[in-house]
C-alpha cells in the first residue's frame, strides 16, 4: 500500500499548528494573512476566518512592556514592513480579546514578492508572562531579604545556609561566616523558658514546619556576645526544585515585652481608677484655706484617702498648669460675689496622669456678709467628656480617613455616577467637585480601558467584587496607570459601588529599576558577567541562524593591585569607572562592554572578523595609555583577542580569549594578543 503524500500546503499548515509559540502572517497593510492554532488561543480569538483580512494592530492591542500602546507608526511589527529589516527580538505587551494584557518576545521578519518588494510579514509571538513574573520576583525577593529590618535565616534540618544582614546584626556577628554552618538551635541559651533544650525544641519546630507549612513561636536567643533576647518567629517551609528548606524571620521583642507590662500596669491602674465613685464634697476654709475633702475627692485627685490635709495652695499646684489661671479667677470671682463658681478644668495626678473634673461651689457668708467659706463638689467628667470626643471623632473619621489615604477613594452609584469621592480624585483627574459630581465616572478614564473598566463596573455590582488595571486622564493629558479594586455594597437600603485606586507609576518604575540593577555592575554601570553571557548566548544564536561571525576581547588593567596598595581603594574604583567610560566610548553602539570580575572587562564586537577587533583592541589599547586617571595617573592593559568558530561552545570560547589575555600577560602586558 502506498503511503499517503501530504501536500506542501498542508504540511506547512501542520507544522504551524503544532507549534506552542503564536505564529501569525501579515500583508502590506498589516492584515491577517494566517494564523497558527498557538495564535488563536494567545489572542483569544474564537477561530481564524473571524480576523483574517482584518488590521492586526487594533485587533491585538500591541504596546511597549510598560503598557503604552504603540501608534502604527511606532509598531516594531509594521516597522519591519515598511523597512524590510527583521525585528529579532523584543519584549512587549498585547491585549486579548477579553482585555486581559501579557507579556511576550515578538520576532518578525519581512516577506518579499518575486521583484524583492516587502509583501508582508510573518510574527512569532511567544508568551513570557510567567517567566517574567517569576523573575521580577525572585529579584522583589532578594531586594526585601537584603533591605529587610527583621533577621531572615534560611536554613536546612542540620545548619545554617544563609542569612541576611539584619541578622548579622542581631546577633553581634562580624559576617555571615559567624552564622552559617551553625545548626539551628544553636544560638541559644542552653533550655528555653518552659524548661525544654534548645536543641531538641528547635528540632520540633522545624519538624512541623516541614509537615504543616509553617509555625510560629516565641524564643529566647544568644548572641555572639553573650546576651540573651527574646524573639518572635515564624518558621516556613520553602519548596525548591531540589527539595524543601526553611526559612525563619526573626524578631526581637524585648522592647515590645517591656512596653506590654507598663501597659498592662497602667491599665491595671485605670480599671482601679474607674471603680471608685465620681463625685465628692469638700469644703473651703477661705481665710486659713485648709480645705476638706472627702474620700471621694481622694481618689478622684489619685491620693489614698486622708493621706494629708490639703490647702488651697496644694489644690492649685494640682491644678494643670494651663488651667491654674482660669481656676484662679473663677475663685476670685466667686468670693468677690461676681459669678457662681461653675467650671471644668484638668488636673494633674500624683502618679502623673491627667482627669477632667467638673467643679461647682457656693459662698458661705458669715452675719456680716463676708465670705468665710466655700461648699462645694467635684466630678470627674473625663469618660464623659472622652465619649464625646469619640462621638465626634466617630464623625469625622470617615471624612478624615478618606482624606488621609494614599490612594484614590470613590463610591458610584447604579447609574454610574460619581457620589463621594476623597480629594486624591481631584488631584490626579485636575477636576473640581462641581466637574466630578455632573460627570460619568468613565470620563476620567483612558478612553482605551473604558469598555473594560465599564464592564468591571458592571461585574462589581452583580457579582460583588472586581479588579481592574486601568488608566487615568491626568490634566497634562498623560495617562497615570492605576490597580482598582471595587465592592458592593447596601447603605441605607441602596446599592452602591466602593471603589479603591492605587497608583501603579512608583511600582513600575522600581521594577524597572530592580530589572536595570540585576543587569548592571553597580560600580561601573556597565552589563554585569550574567548579563554579558546572555548577550553572548544569543550573539552565538544568532551566529549561527545567519552565519554572521565576531569577536571577543578580554582585557583587565596591568598592575591594579599596585594602584589599590598605593594610592587606596577609591582610587581603584575611581579607575574602574574611568576605565569604563574610555572604552565605552570607544565602541560602537552595537558592541557590548561588560565588567567580567576585578579589574577584568568583556567586550563582544558583533558581526567583527579577528583584523577589524585586532584594529579596534590596539586602538583601545593606545586610547587607555594615553590617558591621564586621578590619583592612579598612567596605566595601560593587556588585551586577548579571540574570533568566533562556527559550532563552538561558549565555553570553548570563553576558555580560547582568556588564553589569549593570559599570553598577553606573559609577554609582559600592555599588549594585544590574538588567537
Amino acid at each position: 500500500m502506498k503511503a499517503a503524500v501530504i501536500p506542501d500546503h498542508d504540511l506547512s499548515r501542520m507544522l504551524l499548528d503544532s507549534l506552542s509559540t503564536g505564529v501569525f502572517g501579515l500583508d502590506r497593510s498589516g492584515r491577517f494573512t494566517f494564523l497558527n492554532r498557538a495564535a488563536i488561543r494567545l489572542f483569544g480569538f474564537t477561530a481564524p476566518e473571524r480576523v483574517l483580512g482584518k488590521e492586526s494592530h487594533a485587533l491585538t492591542c500591541h504596546a511597549n512592556d510598560l503598557g503604552i500602546r504603540y501608534s502604527e507608526s511606532d509598531c516594531p511589527i509594521y516597522r519591519v514592513i515598511a523597512t524590510g529589516r527583521v525585528l529579532e527580538s523584543a519584549t512587549d505587551t498585547f491585549r486579548r480579546t477579553d482585555g486581559s494584557p501579557f507579556f511576550a518576545q515578538v520576532h518578525a521578519a519581512p516577506l518579499f514578492d518575486d521583484i524583492g518588494d516587502v509583501c508582508g510579514a510573518v510574527v512569532a509571538v511567544e508568551d513570557i508572562t510567567e517567566r517574567l513574573l517569576r523573575e521580577r520576583t525572585l529579584a522583589q525577593y532578594k531586594a526585601v531579604f537584603e533591605a529587610s529590618r527583621d533577621a531572615i535565616v534560611l536554613h536546612d534540618q542540620r545548619v545554617i545556609i544563609h542569612c541576611n544582614p539584619a541578622t548579622i546584626a542581631l546577633f553581634n556577628a562580624r559576617t555571615r561566616n559567624d552564622l552559617v554552618g551553625g545548626h539551628p538551635g544553636g544560638f541559644s541559651p542552653a533550655f528555653q523558658p518552659d524548661g525544654r533544650a534548645s536543641r531538641e525544641a528547635a528540632d520540633t519546630y522545624v519538624r512541623q514546619a516541614l509537615t504543616e507549612g509553617s509555625v510560629a513561636y516565641e524564643w529566647l536567643y544568644q548572641a555572639l556576645d553573650g546576651h540573651i533576647f527574646p524573639s518572635e518567629v515564624m518558621l516556613s517551609r520553602v519548596d525548591l526544585p531540589e527539595g524543601p528548606i526553611l526559612q525563619a524571620v526573626i524578631r526581637d521583642v524585648t522592647e515590645r515585652q517591656m512596653a506590654e507590662r507598663a501597659l498592662r500596669r497602667s491599665e491595671s491602674e485605670l480599671a482601679a481608677a474607674q471603680e471608685i465613685a465620681h463625685l465628692g464634697n469638700w469644703v473651703w476654709e477661705i481665710k486659713g484655706g485648709a480645705i476638706t475633702w472627702s474620700d471621694e475627692v481622694y481618689r478622684i485627685f489619685g491620693i489614698e484617702p486622708g493621706g494629708f490635709s490639703p490647702t488651697f495652695a496644694d489644690f492649685l499646684r494640682m491644678v494643670h498648669p494651663a488651667d491654674r489661671e482660669p481656676v484662679r479667677k473663677a475663685v476670685d470671682k466667686a468670693v468677690d460675689g461676681l459669678s457662681e463658681y461653675d467650671l471644668e478644668h484638668r488636673i494633674l495626678r500624683a502618679d502623673g496622669s491627667q482627669r477632667i473634673v467638673h467643679e461647682r461651689g457656693r459662698i458661705v457668708q458669715d452675719s456680716t456678709g463676708q465670705p468665710v467659706r466655700m461648699r462645694g463638689t467635684v466630678q470627674d467628667i473625663t469618660e464623659r467628656r472622652s465619649l464625646e470626643d469619640q462621638l465626634r471623632y466617630e464623625r469625622n473619621l470617615g471624612d478624615t480617613v478618606l482624606e488621609g489615604l494614599p490612594a484614590i477613594f470613590f463610591l458610584l452609584d447604579t447609574k454610574r455616577n460619581l457620589v463621594r469621592w476623597n480629594r486624591n480624585l481631584e488631584e490626579v483627574t485636575g477636576a473640581t467637585a462641581e466637574e466630578i459630581r455632573a460627570a460619568h465616572a468613565l470620563d476620567f478614564v483612558d478612553p482605551v480601558d473604558r469598555e473594560r473598566v465599564a464592564e468591571a463596573i458592571s461585574t462589581t455590582l452583580r457579582e460583588g467584587s472586581a479588579e481592574i488595571d486601568a488608566g487615568l486622564v491626568a490634566p497634562n493629558g498623560s495617562i497615570v496607570p492605576y490597580f482598582f479594586t471595587g465592592n458592593r455594597v447596601t447603605l441605607d437600603g441602596q446599592t452602591f459601588l466602593v471603589g479603591f485606586g492605587v497608583d501603579l507609576s512608583e511600582r513600575r518604575r522600581l521594577e524597572e529599576e530592580l530589572e536595570r540593577q540585576a543587569a548592571h555592575d553597580h560600580l561601573t554601570g556597565l552589563y554585569n558577567r550574567w548579563k554579558f553571557e546572555e548577550a553572548l548566548e544569543l550573539e552565538m544564536e544568532r551566529t549561527r541562524r545567519y552565519g554572521a561571525t565576531f569577536s571577543l576581547i578580554m582585557f583587565d588593567i596591568d598592575h591594579f593591585k599596585r594602584v589599590n596598595d598605593r594610592h587606596g581603594h577609591d582610587a581603584g574604583d575611581t579607575a574602574l569607572r574611568k576605565m569604563a567610560d574610555l572604552v565605552r566610548h570607544q565602541i560602537r553602539r552595537t558592541d557590548v562592554l561588560a565588567r567580567w570580575g576585578g579589574e577584568e572587562f568583556m567586550l563582544l564586537l558583533s558581526e567583527t572578523g579577528l583584523d577589524d577587533a585586532l584594529q579596534l583592541a590596539e586602538a583601545t589599547r593606545r586610547r587607555v595609555g594615553d590617558a591621564e586617571f586621578p590619583d592612579a595617573g598612567r596605566l595601560t592593559i593587556s588585551l586577548g583577542l579571540t574570533e568566533h568558530k562556527p559550532g563552538e561552545t561558549m565555553s570553548n570560547l570563553l576558555k580560547r580569549v582568556d588564553a589569549a589575555l593570559y599570553q598577553a600577560k606573559e609577554r609582559g602586558r600592555d599588549c594585544t594578543v590574538a588567537l
